[in-house]
């Protein structure tokens, strides 16, 4: 059931895309950003703690269902009794819609490149409520191949969308894989559909600038994109491990190794730590302890906010990013450090 085409829109927003999190985190995240996305059955407790505390304006749902592993099973959430039970079917449209979100998006399984068949299941299924149809893709639907393909479907079903974009590394990696997600912008602008990028990462700043009604930017690693299985090294040595930090004047994440080799960042984080983005510059031998990692999800959710203000309350938001891009493009050559893709290729 397709839903009704809205007015023309303004300049879309930028939020918070949280996995695990307190309410606390979860509030100040969307005081931050204006807005915070939850994640899964999480997510769903956070936001019902936020409901009963009158917190719950600016907080929306991914139900992250592509994330099960192993044979679907019936979630448990409150109000459910905890046995093995011939349950119902649990349903995120119902409770989405039951909370008064103001977007009330669909499960979605993923999609592997080239699958037809369910890209158009997912599509053409009715809904009793307007949603928008999350898309869980891998990156290589926005290849030379199939973005034509992808967005010939979007045209077809008209549809609000919600796209999840996975790969091991980054799902926009290429020129080309720009140009694909560049053309389905082009395709919400053209036809007035929403289309939203959940658990992006800075290229969701563009893309807002571009078309796209939300852009929500992970603030961890897993929270990024939706990744996939990573080669071990083939000497079986484990590399040291590292906290990756948003550095505003990159517009990216950064290893804390590299840190040294760059201007240092004056968020109100740095500024009360006292010692900046080096205080970052530590590896370890097993996993980054829980505190430095804290420390680490501050800083950026501080760090990417300003640059988020930044373009949004700009004059002429192209304009700043345009302006910014090119200091990251020239800050990245000056210290040898590989830009992302989209910096160089968004034009």
């Amino acid at each position: 059931m397709s839903t009704p085409r809205r007015p023309p829109r303004s300049l879309g927003r930028v939020q918070a895309y949280l996995g695990r999190c307190t309410t606390g985190e979860a509030v100040i995240n969307r005081d931050l950003f204006g807005g915070v996305t939850l994640q899964g059955l999480h997510g769903l407790r956070t936001a019902r703690a936020l409901q009963r505390a009158g917190e719950l304006h600016g907080v929306d749902l991914d139900p992250a269902a592509y994330l099960a592993r192993g044979k679907p099973k019936t979630p448990v959430v409150e109000g459910q009794l905890g046995f093995d039970l011939e349950l119902p079917y649990f349903d995120w449209v119902e409770t989405q819609a039951e909370l008064g979100l103001r977007v009330v998006r669909t499960a979605g399984p993923r999609i592997r490149t080239s699958d037809l068949d369910v890209l158009k299941a997912e599509l053409d299924r009715d809904y009793p409520v307007p949603v928008s149809v999350t898309l869980v893709l891998d990156g290589g639907w926005l290849g030379s191949k199939n973005s034509g393909i992808l967005a010939e479907q979007l045209r077809a079903a008209d549809r609000d969308v919600s796209l999840v974009l996975g790969a091991p590394f980054d799902p926009l990696d290429s020129t080309l894989k720009v140009a694909g997600l560049r053309r389905l912008l082009r395709w919400s602008v053209r036809t007035n559909r929403k289309l939203e990028l959940l658990r992006t990462g800075p290229i969701g700043i563009p893309a807002i600038a571009a078309g796209a009604k939300l852009a929500a930017i992970g603030l961890s690693t897993s929270t990024r994109h939706l990744g996939g299985p990573v080669a071990r090294r083939a000497d079986g040595v484990k590399p040291k491990r590292s906290p990756q930090v948003f550095v505003p004047k990159l517009l990216h994440w950064q290893r804390g190794s590299a840190l040294s080799r760059l201007p240092d960042c004056g968020c109100p984080a740095c500024a009360q730590a006292g010692s900046g983005l080096r205080r970052f510059d530590v590896a370890f031998d097993s996993a980054v302890p829980a505190g430095v990692r804290a420390a680490a999800r501050e800083h950026d959710a501080h760090a990417l906010s300003s640059v988020v203000h930044a373009v949004t309350g700009a004059a002429d938001p192209k304009e700043e990013l345009a302006r910014l891009r090119l200091d990251a493009q020239e800050l990245a050559a000056e210290v040898d450090i590989v830009a992302p893709k989209w910096l160089t290729s968004w034009d």
